[in-house]
Order: structure tokens, then C-alpha cells, then sequence
């Protein structure tokens, strides 16, 4: 649930660095007064001007050294007590600047062919995801918002590439492997509700429900363009004003749209292109009764399956302190 985290330690001395830490900090870098290095998948970097540990990388791959696998928010919670526990500061001093949450859902058919299919969310346009080096292929797209991204992408090929697995062991691999996932700054956890952001609070039980709310909500709210509207249950179907409506519908979801929102935002002014928005968020909602469609459906019924195995909260909190 719980993947990739960067986090930082005030207060750290040199003796727990050179107790600890040294073989994993081998970079000195004299002239910014830090050292860097890595332990297992994550990236250490120490400024010994200000005492601080900086601390990133994957938690998943940190414990089981790939990350494609299910990884419960339990495995997390163990994760972070372990770091602690070999560093002897309590997981109350690890300040958490961002998080990634997420699952690996596995489909009946390959990614891409769901992805393509995810439009926007809250007037936002999913866009494709720079491809990795070596490839000029899309394994993705992502949406930005102003304090946390939206990513779905096919997480093997991602993998692949990243880890350069050769043709041999590829077939060792899990396949259509589809990852959703939302990377939250410290701001926007503070804007949840959650005051204090710290390693020790990352693993209350309120943290658990609102990672998974979080996932499903925004899941919920995603416009899908495979889409086909169910004439048959529209009352009135016939009537002039539903053909209107369906005729706004299709030009809304269409890429005809986005250029006349540019139009409007360029030459006719932000109230027009404001009201625009608005009016195409509206009619969407207003469809969603009478939509479906086969890549929409499949994704969220596994996404729910995936999602109800990897949040246990309950036994991850039942450990003690560190």
C-alpha cells in the first residue's frame, strides 16, 4: 500500500552515522558537508552541518527487493519499525515529506488497453507519462494536481526497463500488471486532516482508512472515455431535449473540447472558459447513471478485490512501539 517515501531525521549525530550508517555512506562531498550513499533501494544523504538524515526511496523494494508483488500496509508498518529499530530513533522523530500509495491490480488483459481509456479527473487531463530511457513506448498516464499525482501505467514493462531484465527471466514475471498509485506531499497530508506528519503517525489506524478512501474516491471520480451511454434507460430518449444533450455529451468528452476550452481561455476570457469547465463537469456527472463500459468495469471490480488484501491495518498497528 505504501511504496516509495522520502523522510527525514533531525538530530542525528556523528557517532550513529559512523556506528550505523558507514558503509552505507561512502560518498563524502566536501564542499556542500554531507555524505551520500544507499542502503538497499533507498538513498541516504547525511548533512553533517545541520545533523539531518535524509532518507529515499522504495520501502516495498527495501523489503522484498522488487516491488511487483502485494505489499500489505502491515509489510509497511514492519518496514518502517525495522529501519527505526536498526537506527535506535523512535519513529516519532522520522518527518515524512511524501508518500506513495497505491496497488498492483492484476488484469485480464493487458494495461495499456485499460489506461487508454482514463480520460481526466476534476477537469483535469490524464496525460502520457515520459517513457523510460532505451524506449520511446507509453507505459502510462498521470494526472497533476496543485499537491499530489495520479498515476496508473503498466508496472512490468516499467520493471523491465528499470531493471534492464533480460528476455530470459521476463516470462518469470507476473503479467498484465496494472499499477494505480498517488504520490501525496507533506502539505496535502496536513490538508487531509493528518497535523503532523511522522513515521509513528503514518502507521495509526486512521492512516490505513484514509489511504484506501482515498484511492477508492478518487478512482470513483475518474472519467473513463470507453464509455457507451445506455440509450435504453434514458427516459424520454426520443425527446429533442435529450438529443441535445447527448449531442453536447459526445462533443464534451471528445478532444474537440479541449480545443474549444483553449479557444475560450485564449480569445474570449476566464469567466467564459471558467463557466465551460464547469458546464462539461456538470453534464458528465449528470451521464454517469446511464454510462458503461467493459475496461471501466473490470478495473474498478479488481482494483476493489486488490485494494481489500493490502490495507490490514489492523494487525499493523498491534505491534508495539519502537
Amino acid at each position: 500500500m505504501i511504496d516509495r517515501i522520502i523522510m527525514q531525521v533531525a538530530g542525528i549525530s556523528d557517532g550513529l552515522i559512523e556506528d550505523k550508517l558507514d558503509e552505507f555512506l561512502p560518498i563524502f562531498d566536501e564542499a556542500k558537508n554531507l555524505r551520500r550513499g544507499q542502503w538497499r533501494s533507498l538513498k541516504l544523504t547525511y548533512y553533517h552541518t545541520y545533523s539531518l538524515l535524509r532518507i529515499t526511496g522504495s520501502l516495498h523494494k527495501f523489503a522484498k527487493k522488487h516491488n511487483y508483488k502485494p505489499f500489505t500496509f502491515r509489510e509497511a508498518a514492519e518496514t518502517l519499525r525495522g529501519i527505526a529499530t536498526f537506527l535506535g530513533v523512535p519513529l516519532s522523530a522520522f518527518r515524512i515529506n511524501s508518500i506513495e500509495i497505491g496497488v498492483n491490480i492484476s488484469m485480464g488483459e493487458t494495461p495499456m488497453k485499460y489506461i487508454e481509456t482514463i480520460s481526466e479527473y476534476k477537469g483535469n487531463k490524464f496525460i502520457p507519462m515520459p517513457p523510460r530511457s532505451g524506449t520511446n513506448k507509453i507505459y502510462g498516464r498521470k494526472c497533476k494536481m496543485a499537491e499530489y499525482d495520479i498515476k496508473f501505467y503498466d508496472k512490468i514493462a516499467d520493471y523491465i526497463l528499470e531493471k534492464k531484465i533480460k528476455a530470459a527471466e521476463r516470462e518469470k514475471l507476473p503479467k498484465n500488471l496494472l499499477r494505480y498509485e498517488i504520490k501525496l506531499s507533506r502539505k496535502q497530508l496536513m490538508t487531509f486532516g493528518f497535523p503532523d506528519p511522522t513515521a509513528e503517525n503514518l502507521l495509526k489506524r486512521r492512516y490505513a482508512i484514509f489511504c484506501v478512501y482515498l484511492l477508492r474516491s478518487i478512482l470513483k471520480d475518474i472519467v473513463f472515455t470507453n464509455d457507451i451511454v445506455d440509450y435504453s434507460k434514458i427516459p424520454d430518449c426520443s425527446s429533442k431535449v435529450l438529443q441535445n444533450r447527448i449531442k453536447r455529451y459526445i462533443f464534451a468528452v471528445s478532444d474537440g473540447y479541449d480545443r474549444y476550452l483553449a479557444y475560450l481561455k485564449d480569445y474570449v476570457g476566464d469567466d467564459e472558459y471558467t463557466k465551460a469547465k464547469r458546464s462539461k463537469a456538470s453534464l458528465i456527472k449528470s451521464m454517469q447513471p446511464f454510462l458503461y463500459g467493459k475496461y471501466e468495469t473490470e478495473l474498478k471490480e479488481r482494483f476493489a478485490e486488490e485494494v481489500a488484501t493490502v490495507h490490514d491495518y489492523k494487525r499493523a498497528v498491534k505491534s508495539k512501539k519502537v
